[in-house]
């Protein structure tokens, strides 16, 4: 059954009103002002040993509520709390944390998509310090963590490297696919991956030289999962030989 706008804005607006699920967020939110690597100073309030993995529960739930109601509802007025209150609940759950979470790369980038998306720049900004790409994160999250800090630069050689590197072509991917040690899910990952660089790098071009039609190209690119060829309006140094 399709789910209705009313229902999903209802279900949005419970899960952001204050005190939902005996307060979570303000328990998270509250453990991370003494939070230090994962550990409580003695003396703090008990706080639950699932903590973490409900505020994490939680914060994706919404962002998955919230990401749909922007599909059919972009101009809703539940958005804007919906994508901060998922932005505050993933950082409450991985900030001053517990070092070397292998997950926390891909939960800081959760983070910061959805307070960029809530327009909360400079939260998105913050949660990823200039250290945070160096974290265990796939080509896909460090592209977004460039994006994110406008290391436009940084962006640029890295989409470069992925696009002319021969490695990610159809017809190497295709050779790679009659081995042992490379199979239909690698390649998978391999043609989204390459996809989301083109997408990025004809948005990459459209921020530098302020061309529509670049902007144009990489939204159908990023929301097809399509992409093809860099078109001639992308950047030369990232057009596939």
């Amino acid at each position: 059954m399709t789910e209705s706008l009313a229902m999903l804005e209802f279900q949005i607006q419970q899960a952001v009103t204050p005190g939902f699920r005996d307060r979570l967020l303000d328990k998270g939110l509250a453990r991370g002002l003494i939070w230090r690597d994962g550990i409580l100073p003695l003396g703090a309030p008990p706080f639950s040993r699932t903590l973490t993995e409900d505020l994490l529960d939680f914060g994706h739930t919404v962002l998955a509520m919230a990401l749909r109601l922007r599909g059919v509802s972009p101009d809703s007025p539940y958005l804007k709390q919906a994508f901060l209150r998922a932005g505050e609940a993933i950082e409450s759950a991985v900030h001053q944390g517990e070092p070397g979470r292998p997950d926390s790369g891909f939960h800081r980038v959760t983070a910061a998509v959805s307070f960029h998306l809530g327009r909360y720049a400079a939260r998105a900004y913050s949660i990823l310090p200039a250290g945070a790409i160096e974290t265990n994160m796939s080509p896909s999250e460090r592209a977004l963590v460039r994006l994110l800090r406008r290391s436009l630069d940084e962006l640029h050689e890295q989409l470069s490297t992925w696009l002319l590197d021969q490695i990610h072509s159809d017809e190497t991917i295709a050779e790679r696919l009659e081995t042992n040690d490379y199979d239909e899910y690698d390649a998978i990952n391999d043609i989204l991956t390459t996809s989301l660089m083109r997408g990025l790098a004809l948005f990459e071009h459209a921020l530098r030289t302020g061309s529509t039609a670049s902007a144009d190209q990489a939204r159908e690119v990023l929301l097809t999962g399509g992409g093809g060829r860099c078109r001639p309006t992308c950047s030369p140094s990232l057009v596939d030989p």
